[in-house]
């Protein structure tokens, strides 16, 4: 039988949060979201699923498979251009922080000529997107979160990993209707070890919940085998703002390394005029600013934000204009 995941309240102390991360590979938050704040989120994105059609985008088939993202699901990315007030308070929960500094910060040093450089690393925003299963939405394949990163899993440095996922209920998660599917310990196994259906767990929680997984453990974010046109609990809301014919609802709010190229690109995504208006601290985590070690400079290796209240500014949002292309 596999291991249960533990939930442990938000108000709890951090170590003993991360403590079961470093064990389990993820961890259930309970009342991450204050009911307020999940209320003011779900009236946030409801407006982007209104006549939204289902998800059958083939865009990543060469990278990740075909079946990596199935069809079916509703499906909205890029909520720091949707609901920028709303992630930026979600993005200064403590807890939200304080699991994404502790995995995916570091501290080093390189040698430059004879000089030891003591060096650090951060986080920022990877990716975020709005997630709506309905009957006859097809379940991914168990994977690591990181395998666009590229980056292998090695069992004698098992938390090391590009990114941390943490996916947020807006409706009650069960088994019956498509819970996210993990593997409890699995962030601890060599590339050579492939997962199998009886080593999963699911990840029953609460609206206003959020699941917590390290980007080296295996995971299936949308799981509805188990749902079926005929499930009594499709034909009810799952939240005073779903749609009658949905039934589960979700948010994903993941962190990379800085030093990485960046899973769902927030400078292109988010139109500049709301990313004028973002708070400094939210810039800083979104790809606004240069990572801690210098990697993602504009111009005379300056942060990309020193450009952002600028216009004429060439081609894109940066960037000088030195020549004139004709195409």
């Amino acid at each position: 039988m596999a291991p249960s995941l533990v939930t442990i309240d938000a108000s709890e102390p951090l170590d003993k949060i991360i403590d079961v991360v470093l064990r389990d590979g993820g961890v259930i938050v309970a009342n991450m979201l204050s009911p307020e704040l999940l209320k003011e989120v779900m009236g946030a994105i409801e407006p982007y699923f209104v006549g939204r059609k289902l998800y059958d985008s083939k865009s990543s088939a060469g990278e990740l498979g075909a079946d990596f993202f199935p069809a079916g699901s509703q499906r909205v990315y890029a909520l720091l251009a949707k609901m920028p007030e709303q992630l930026t308070k979600i993005m200064r929960l403590p807890v939200w922080q304080g699991i994404m500094g502790r995995f995916l910060n570091d501290e080093f040093a390189s040698f430059t000529g004879e000089k030891l450089l003591p060096q650090k690393s951060g986080y920022m925003l990877a990716s975020t997107a709005a997630l709506r299963l309905v009957p006859g939405s097809k379940p991914q394949p168990l994977h690591r979160d990181q395998i666009a990163y590229q980056t292998r899993p090695d069992p004698n440095n098992p938390f090391f990993t590009p990114m941390v996922g943490c996916l947020i209920a807006g409706s009650r998660a069960t088994y019956k209707n498509g819970a996210t599917a993990v593997i409890p310990g699995s962030h601890l196994w060599g590339a050579d070890r492939a997962p199998k259906v009886e080593e999963v767990t699911y990840a029953e929680m609460e609206p206003g919940s959020a699941l917590f997984t390290l980007g080296c453990k295996f995971v299936d974010i949308e799981n509805p085998t188990r749902v079926t046109a005929n499930v009594s609990s499709a034909k009810q809301p799952t939240t005073a703002l779903a749609r009658t014919n949905v039934i589960a609802e979700s948010g994903s709010i993941n962190s990379q390394r800085d030093y990485f190229r960046q899973d769902q690109d927030e400078v292109l995504s988010t139109p500049i005029e709301i990313a004028r208006k973002l708070p400094d601290d939210i810039l800083r985590l979104s790809g606004y600013y240069k990572a801690i070690g210098g990697v993602g400079y504009v111009e005379d290796h300056q942060s990309p934000v020193e450009f952002l209240q600028k216009d004429n500014l060439g081609t894109g949002a940066y960037g000088a204009a030195s020549v004139k292309v004709a195409i």
